[in-house]
């Protein structure tokens, strides 16, 4: 069964939210498990949901990359993480998404304010 994951940061900067990203490596080598990253502010912060494919990938991601790379970065936030059952997808516009990949705030090598 596929999960969803959302995980709110708290006081993180457009820069350390890239700077993690890159520790990773996730773009360039995605967690098998991983179908989707999707990021949106949130009031003092991010909000990251992702769709897995189960749940101990996600929480085998967050032990073996996210947890580490946080660390190397000197990254210490307040987070909320859930995890739930997917229930439904509906994307009638799936074809369209590669613009909204290329027009994002926070993707590769865009310029960061602070």
């Amino acid at each position: 069964m596929a999960y969803i994951t959302t995980i709110d940061v708290l006081g993180i900067t457009p820069k350390e939210y890239r700077a993690i990203l890159d520790e990773m490596g996730v773009e360039s080598r995605p967690e098998p498990g991983i179908y989707l990253h999707l990021t949106a502010p949130i009031e003092g912060g991010y909000r990251i949901t992702e769709v897995w494919d189960h749940r101990d990938g996600f929480e085998a991601f967050m032990h073996a990359r996210l947890a580490p790379a946080a660390k190397a970065i000197g990254l210490n936030r307040e987070m909320k993480l859930t995890i739930e059952p997917l229930y439904n997808v509906f994307a009638p516009r799936l074809d369209e998404l590669p613009p909204l990949v290329e027009d994002a705030f926070l993707r590769p090598n865009a310029p960061l304010q602070d």
